[in-house]
Parts: C-alpha cells; sequence; structure tokens
C-alpha cells in the first residue's frame, strides 16, 4: 500500500512541476510578445507625433512619451497601450481632431513600416480612445496583431455604440 501510496505523491508532483514550469514558459512567451508590439507601437507614436509636431492643433501635444498596456484591464494578449502626454492649453473640443490626425498619421507610419493588421481587419495603429485630465492628454492606441486586440476593439465599439 505505502508503494502506491509513493508513486501516487510522486505523480502528483510531478504534474504539478510540470504545470508550473509550462505556465512560466508561456507567461514569459507571452511577455517577449507584448513587450515586441509595446516597441513597435511606441516608435509608431514617437514618429507620429514628430510629424504632427507642424500641425497647429497638434502643437499642444509635446512631452516625455511612455506607454503602459492596458491589458490587465482587458484581459491577457490585448496589444494596446494608454500614453500621457503634458498638454497644457488643451481643451476637450480638439480631441477629436488630435484624434484623426494622430490616427491618420499612425495608418501613414503603419504604410510604410509595412505593419499589417491581424487578418486585414484595417489599420494596423489605432488610437482607441482619447481624454484629457489634470492638463494631460491620455491616448489609448491598439496594434492589431492578434485576435484578443480585435476582440478589444470590438468591445469598445459595442460599448461606444450602447453609450450613445
Amino acid at each position: 500500500m505505502s508503494k502506491w501510496l509513493i508513486i501516487l505523491v510522486g505523480l502528483i508532483l510531478a504534474v504539478s512541476i510540470y504545470e508550473v514550469l509550462r505556465r512560466q514558459i508561456l507567461k514569459r512567451a507571452a511577455l517577449k510578445i507584448r513587450q515586441a508590439g509595446q516597441r513597435t507601437v511606441d516608435q509608431a507614436m514617437v514618429a507620429s507625433l514628430a510629424q504632427l509636431s507642424s500641425v497647429a492643433k497638434a502643437q499642444q501635444v509635446g512631452g516625455m512619451l511612455h506607454s503602459v498596456p492596458v491589458a490587465a484591464v482587458w484581459g491577457r494578449g490585448v496589444m494596446a497601450f494608454e500614453y500621457v502626454i503634458a498638454t497644457p492649453g488643451m481643451v476637450a473640443a480638439d480631441l477629436p481632431e488630435v484624434r484623426r490626425l494622430l490616427n491618420n498619421q499612425l495608418q501613414v507610419y503603419a504604410q510604410a513600416k509595412k505593419i499589417t493588421a491581424y487578418q486585414s481587419a484595417g489599420p494596423a495603429l489605432r488610437v482607441t480612445d482619447t481624454w484629457l485630465r489634470d492638463g494631460q492628454l491620455h491616448l489609448d492606441v491598439a496594434y492589431l496583431m492578434n485576435e484578443a486586440t480585435l476582440e478589444y476593439l470590438e468591445d469598445l465599439r459595442r460599448l461606444n455604440h450602447e453609450a450613445n
């Protein structure tokens, strides 16, 4: 009887160790993919904001650029990143124009760098949300490189449709 108990405990221990290692490997792979996507979006945002600095509406957009993934809220695999930029003097009425200009510039950048969207779902880089808080412009930018991000955009579309 004790022989079978030792075998059972050993088997449970082996399966547990395997599962922990498997999760760590998957987590590390997902982190590498997210970081690569984040670098791509960061580079696109830097280039786009530099191009927009000559446009009157976007001249107010400046400051240090740093992104934070929004995946903690929306789930694993979502390639969407939030940027917070100091924008003294910007008002809420400017947001649609800044969003339009930035989306256009991101699309130009994506075409120039041959960045494509998952399943040809339109522009690969999109500003999904903009808002002002405490004199800062908050931008959410999505990189449509996978199904999770495409589903995130669909969820946002549904939420915005229900809100209107």
